[in-house]
């Protein structure tokens, strides 16, 4: 290899280098240490994958963050050529790296959904997403400031030997609290009486309303927790 490249080293990323899946990015002065290097590689074009520094994860741009996590890539690795990169000193630790990846993790957890995900993330920003009961206590706060109540809403999925089936007709009044098992909990209004039912098992009708939306964003964050 020309820059004597080993597994461990840190490294830098040449003046000019462009991200090869997304040529908009330029990687210049990105930095990171070996992780692996391609044997099968041509020798004049040896592969190297480099986990990036702590330093580099920080800085890295929101926007590039968020197109891999939609197309399931890892933003916190990448594969180039030996001639992309030279060597250098390390910056930082590895326990540095870990701490900064968790808590890009975290930022864009939920970022993989699409538009549905980028507006879970503004609802639940700052909240760890593995942190289910502080999200639902989220969820409960956003929903009771923008929902309109009362909200005619359809059943989507119900338990056979309950009262309320499947394409029934409710009325959405409030959201009282949450249980871990099934989220967050609506009173409705069904044939004249009230019930407690799973936010997550009804859809709002009129889809035109934003009440639809929102709910259908809280069902989605629901079913992919």
């Amino acid at each position: 290899m020309k820059a004597n490249i080993k597994i461990g080293d840190s490294v830098i990323v040449r003046q000019g280098v462009k991200e090869p899946d997304f040529e908009e990015f330029e990687l210049s002065g990105w930095q990171g240490r070996v992780l692996e290097i391609d044997a099968d590689s041509d020798k004049d074009n040896v592969l190297i994958t480099i986990e990036w520094d702590s330093l580099t994860l920080l800085k890295i741009p929101s926007v590039y963050i968020e197109q891999t996590e939609i197309n399931g890539s890892d933003w916190s690795r990448m594969v180039l050529y030996d001639s992309d990169l030279e060597k250098s000193v390390a910056r930082d630790k590895k326990e540095n790296v870990k701490k900064a990846k968790e808590e890009l993790s975290d930022k864009y957890h939920w970022v993989s959904l699409g538009q549905e995900g980028f507006r879970i993330s503004n609802v639940l920003q700052g909240i760890n997403p593995r942190n289910e009961i502080k999200c639902l206590q989220k969820w409960v706060e956003h929903l009771n400031k923008e929902l309109t109540f009362p909200i005619q809403a359809i059943v989507s999925e119900s338990d056979d030997d309950r009262l309320i089936k499947d394409g029934d007709n409710v009325l959405i009044k409030s959201l009282p609290h949450i249980v871990d098992m099934y989220g967050v909990i609506a009173l409705i209004l069904h044939k004249g009486k009230k019930y407690q039912f799973p936010l997550c098992d009804l859809e709002v009708i009129d889809k035109t309303l934003t009440d639809y939306q929102l709910i259908d964003d809280y069902c989605i964050w629901f079913g992919n927790r």
